[in-house]
């Protein structure tokens, strides 16, 4: 009786290795380039920013060698300090700009009466430029632009301030402005993640008789962590590295410096004084806070989606 050979390990070792070898080439194929912009356009940009920053340049003088003394007289400036205040400020109201689109998003998930025009409506800002927005707004909230015309029309003159012209009010004109341009990203984002939440779980919840808020809290929230998780994320970047546009044609960091944030900081440092050094420090300086922020908020939906499990 005779026995069948059967092929060995190695053979099937060899076998498999050459099957892979085309789907190792494709991988490494499609990695390469987005690895090669990355280290061209972010790695080497921030290299060359840290090693500007440990000089000393004033106007168009020859640049000197000072090792950390710009980041030593960027802690001593009061704008600098007053510019990371303001972000933590602008930090604070980061709940309103995680849950808002997502109620929205909901509500449109849920075909609520004219889900289609408010899905154009909600998106419709996201498309328009920042310094067009900025532009617009800055005549919306003027002394007598239509918003206080509006709110005297309707007998609310008390709430007819200059919006733009308050130490308080210009910081929270400036960051509802860019909710207003920024929110309408975050409902598609939301949408795209509810298209994925199986319509059963959502008819069994409605059946156990849960409304819009349980569904919201109970359901929904739980189910869409790591959109949110990615939201979050891009909020907080946007938060530091976006609102320069807005910021420029809104108040230019005024009035004094109750709306400069860090990125205008690094803006009106480097090309309004001059001083590269010091205004790479600062970019530096923004590009530590907003990693270590980001980290944190990955970090912690990471630990999240690990004990959901």
């Amino acid at each position: 009786m005779t026995q069948i050979d059967q092929p060995s390990s190695h053979g099937l070792t060899r076998a498999k290795k050459r099957r892979l070898r085309p789907e190792l080439i494709l991988g490494i194929a499609l990695v390469v380039p987005g690895i090669a912009l990355a280290v061209i356009f972010k790695l080497v940009p921030l290299v060359r920013a840290f090693i500007l920053s440990l000089y000393q340049t004033r106007g168009f003088e020859e640049p000197k060698f000072a090792w950390f003394a710009n980041y030593s007289s960027m802690f001593k400036d009061p704008v600098f300090i007053t510019s990371f205040k303001n972000a933590a400020l602008v930090f604070v109201t980061l709940p309103l700009w995680i849950f808002l689109p997502l109620v929205l998003a909901l509500l449109i998930f849920q075909r609520s009466p004219g889900w289609k025009a408010f899905r154009a409506i909600y998106f419709l800002p996201y498309m328009i430029a920042p310094i067009v927005v900025g532009i617009m707004f800055r005549q919306i909230l003027a002394p007598d632009g239509p918003l206080n015309a509006f709110l005297i029309f309707i007998g609310l003159a008390p709430l007819a301030i200059e919006w733009l012209n308050g130490a308080t009010s210009a910081l929270f004109s400036l960051t509802s402005v860019a909710l207003w341009s920024f929110f309408g990203l975050g409902v598609l984002t939301y949408l795209s993640g509810l298209s994925t939440v199986p319509d059963e779980v959502i008819e069994a919840a409605r059946l156990d008789g849960a409304g819009f808020w349980r569904l919201l809290i109970e359901i929904v929230t739980p189910l869409l962590k790591p959109v949110i998780g990615y939201w979050t994320v891009l909020c907080t970047s946007s938060m530091l590295i976006w609102m320069f546009p807005l910021i420029y044609a809104l108040t230019r960091g005024g009035p004094g410096s109750a709306t400069m944030l860090p990125e205008y900081l690094v803006f009106t440092t480097t090309f309004e004084f001059l001083n590269r050094g010091k205004g790479a420090a600062i970019g530096m300086a923004l590009f530590v806070f907003a990693a270590i922020v980001s980290a944190f908020v990955v970090r912690r939906m990471y630990a999240e989606g690990k004990a959901s499990k």
